[in-house]
């Protein structure tokens, strides 16, 4: 869900965009990643210009929507207590239907799988029949504490019970949900507060096609900049070791370390084969925003994720933009695979009239069915266009979408990513958490994009790599529709805007959570 970049990020980064997280989270290399990824990812969502929890106590992208203000674990320990009630959590709030059968079960492969990891006889877990769900978790429990009961001296109850999330939220056969251990969960919030950790300053993603740990974007000026990383390399040793099979996490972490260490990573570019790149960690911190100013007095403003102070930082960008007297205004969200939601409603709320609708998050299993509308009010009334690709995911199509739909921009590049689904991240007591989808999103013409993504008004491909450099042709085609615009020269595009639906769901009251 830059991005969460899943996780990543994500991470976003992340995260897939946070979410934003995406391909499952999207994190930094330094994390990497929707997201997505993705804060309501449970994410307290902006509404007005306050924060209002869309979730009761308990508690990502990314999409996060937003982190809960509430523990899921206020009374409990991480221990066999927690499994219970997270498999409470997800019949009651997840998107789908859930079988319990299959989560008791996926928790219970999960206990087995953490065994083996501990290299610990595991052959007495085996999978449960089906029977009255009391009677299943009790069979749970019994397998759980005779675990600990032998091997008690060899792991702990939180490491057998974060086995069995893992196992649980593997069940849902959902890439966007997952079980986040303590240092996990730690990578993606330094994703999303913009970084300050030691690494290399890139975005990596496991490939939704290719499955292979893939470069999404380097940090300016960072030492994967540097070097000379692109988007679209593949990355295949970590410091000689092979990467095949690793989760995204744990490559995350591996590119990480301490400032002034070197580390090795073998790439391998479509166009080149087989390079070794050799770098010096750095620490490593990034605005989500970035601006600069382009021929005709173009503003171009780069969002890189959506994170904690997205909005903040968009704005004080367009304002610096305004004082130089931009004419026109491009927005880049390419790469960019989302964060919280609440940085998209921010952003637009820079660029719609006051009570416009961004995005409806809504899951009709659950009957949730929320509106969410810019609070602010446009700062100028100058041409806009969006540069989206198909990394462009969670947050990113929000913000798209929206700005597409209210006909406010002219939206450029090639069709979007396709991630129109939101988590939740519930906290734990021990610094971990849980990230589940618990809705989906519609654009305000009540567009549902998931697995789909949003077409560009202005269809242009170009491989992602080249984004910012001197073939950018996206770039240069948004300039050309942007002067075109302010010269009064309409420019045929390659699709009619869909007629609005007759239905859009009105908003409904939030309660805020207490101080």
């Amino acid at each position: 869900m830059k991005r969460y970049h899943y996780f990543i990020i994500l991470f976003l980064i992340l995260i897939g965009v946070s979410g934003g997280f995406y391909a499952g989270s999207h994190y930094s290399a330094g994390i990497n990643q929707e997201l997505e990824p993705v804060k309501q990812q449970d994410t307290a969502v902006s509404q007005g210009k306050e924060n209002t929890s869309l979730f009761p106590p308990l508690s990502s992208s990314v999409e996060v929507a937003s982190k809960s203000n509430l523990n899921i674990n206020t009374v409990f320990g991480v221990d066999i207590l927690i499994i219970d009630k997270t498999i409470q959590m997800l019949r009651e709030e997840y998107l789908d239907e859930i079988s319990y059968v299959k989560l008791i079960n996926g928790a219970v492969s999960g206990i087995k799988k953490r065994l083996a990891q501990k290299n610990l006889d595991s052959s007495f877990v085996i999978p449960l029949k089906k029977m009255p769900e009391k009677e299943m978790i009790v069979e749970l429990h019994k397998l759980y504490n005779k675990a600990m009961a032998l091997y008690g001296n060899k792991i702990s109850e939180s490491d057998l019970a974060y086995g069995a999330l893992i196992g649980m939220m593997e069940s849902l056969h959902d890439p966007y949900s997952v079980a986040l251990e303590p240092k996990e969960y730690k990578l993606l919030n330094e994703f999303m507060s913009g970084g300050n950790y030691g690494g290399i300053g890139i975005y990596l993603e496991v490939h939704k096609q290719t499955k292979m740990l893939t470069v999404v974007d380097t940090i300016i000026g960072g030492p994967a900049a540097r070097a000379g990383l692109k988007s679209g390399d593949v990355v295949v040793k970590i410091d000689g070791a092979s990467v095949k099979g690793m989760d995204l996490e744990v490559a995350s972490q591996k590119v990480r370390g301490k400032k002034g260490t070197r580390i090795t990573l073998l790439i391998d570019r479509a166009s080149e084969g087989l390079r070794e790149y050799s770098m010096i960690r750095d620490i490593i911190h990034e605005n989500s925003v970035i601006s600069s100013m382009k021929p005709g007095r173009i503003a171009y403003v780069k969002v890189g994720f959506f994170g904690e102070n997205t909005g903040q930082e968009f704005g004080e960008e367009l304002e610096k933009m305004y004082a130089e007297g931009a004419k026109g205004l491009i927005i880049d969200l390419r790469n960019n695979t989302g964060g919280y939601i609440s940085g998209a409603i921010d952003v637009c709320s820079h660029l719609l009239e006051s009570g416009s609708l961004v995005v409806s998050v809504v899951n009709p299993r659950t009957g949730r069915n929320e509106v969410y509308r810019a609070y602010g009010s446009k700062q100028s009334q100058i041409p806009i266009a969006v540069l989206v690709n198909e990394n462009s995911a969670s947050s990113s199509e929000i913000a798209a979408g929206a700005l597409k739909d209210t006909g406010s921009a002219a939206v450029i590049g090639t069709k979007t990513y396709g991630k129109g689904v939101v988590q939740s991240i519930r906290e734990l007591r021990d610094g971990g958490a849980l990230k589940f989808t618990i809705a989906k999103y519609l654009t305000p013409r009540g567009i549902d994009i998931n697995k789909k993504g949003i077409t560009p008004d202005y269809i242009v491909e170009m491989p992602p790599q080249n984004v910012n450099t001197k073939t950018d042709v996206q770039r240069d085609r948004a300039i050309a529709v942007l002067k075109d615009k302010l010269n009064k020269k309409p420019e045929k595009k390659t699709e009619t805007p869909a007629a609005a639906p007759k239905d859009i769901p009105e908003p409904v009251m939030i309660p805020e959570p207490a101080d």
